[in-house]
């Protein structure tokens, strides 16, 4: 919004969400530093949600729900029968939402003083568990792939879990003692990740072993993205290659592409723009190439050489009418 007066000029950003919001993070946990810290990242990510300590009355302004009910002693036990169990049963089976809930008891020890949700979550409870989780690794055949975190939340009594049922698969297991901390299930009709830790307090490591990267990877997993679309579209170009690595990534961002002319026609001017979440040119490129296989490496400042902030760019790429755009995670 640009705001004039007389000789002042100056430009307020500002968002506005068309439909749903991302998400809600309730969290009744005494403790309120896990909750807290997700909707933190979450936001930074460029997804748009809110934060409370009760349970909103009207989840169908949200795409997904984030529950934190923390771990013994500091926990909260979600009642058989309460009417929070059941507007979470309601989001869930009867409009398809998608769910993420954590705490040590709530799988095996919960039930049935606490609303079972291990059927709907495809999870099959092992044990109560102790006081020895760490370091949460993640597994080789979901989106946790490389992930391995040290992990400074409350660890008592950390619920043992394995997937069950269809559509439900490990995410995370306990890289010393080697029991399942993680599921998530692809249900159909909705999604779901159940932990037994409290995810806002891992420890960031080394990408991708981050919370920024773990959320995100959760909201690609819900079908969640931020307002910006990735987009592409085809020209004469008749082969074309375009990538942006690591993602995440820290400090550098390298841009590699590769563009085959139809015809073997001259190669055209390559234009490479990088936008924040709310649409702002932070950088931008313009290079002609001088064979078909180019690259070029951006330092994480923007264009005035100020330190980009942690956080979702999107990089652009055109060439001739050709244009794509790729969702990238910058984290410090």
């Amino acid at each position: 919004m640009a705001v004039t007066a007389g000789y002042y000029v100056d430009t307020i950003p500002f968002s506005l969400v068309i439909g749903k919001k991302a998400y809600y993070i309730w969290n009744p946990d005494e403790t309120p530093a896990p909750g807290e810290n997700m909707h933190t990242i979450l936001s930074n990510l460029g997804y748009s949600g809110d934060y409370g300590t009760t349970l909103t009355q009207d989840l169908q302004l949200y795409q997904s729900v984030f529950v934190c009910v923390g771990v013994w002693s500091n926990n909260y036990v979600i009642g058989a029968g309460s009417p929070e169990a059941d507007a979470l049963v309601d989001f869930l089976e009867n409009h398809g939402g998608r769910m993420y809930l954590e705490g040590g008891d709530v799988w095996y020890y919960d039930p049935p003083a606490g609303y079972d949700f291990c059927p709907l979550f495809g999870i099959n409870p092992e044990g109560d568990g102790s006081s020895d989780l760490g370091p949460v690794v993640g597994e080789n055949n979901a989106f946790t792939a490389g992930m391995n975190f040290s992990y400074s939340g409350e660890n008592n009594f950390i619920d043992h879990i394995s997937p069950s049922g269809a559509g439900a698969f490990l995410i995370f297991h306990d890289g010393n003692d080697g029991y399942h901390c993680g599921v998530a299930r692809d249900q159909g009709a909705y999604r779901t990740v159940g932990t037994s830790f409290e995810l806002g307090l891992l420890d960031d490591g080394v990408p991708p072993s981050t919370r920024a990267a773990l959320l995100d990877s959760i909201m690609h997993f819900f079908n969640i993205s931020t307002g910006v679309a990735e987009q592409k579209s085809y020209s004469e170009v008749s082969h074309v290659m375009f990538d942006v690595f690591p993602n995440p990534c820290r400090g550098r961002i390298n841009i590699k592409y590769r563009l085959d002319r139809a015809g073997g026609t001259q190669m055209p001017v390559v234009n490479i723009k990088i936008f924040d979440v709310s649409g702002r040119l932070v950088r931008q490129f313009d290079h002609t190439m001088m064979g078909l296989l180019d690259h070029i490496s951006c330092h994480g400042v923007d264009k005035s050489g100020k330190e980009l902030a942690e956080g979702v760019y999107f990089v652009q790429f055109n060439a001739g009418d050709f244009s794509k755009t790729q969702k990238i995670v910058f984290l410090k």
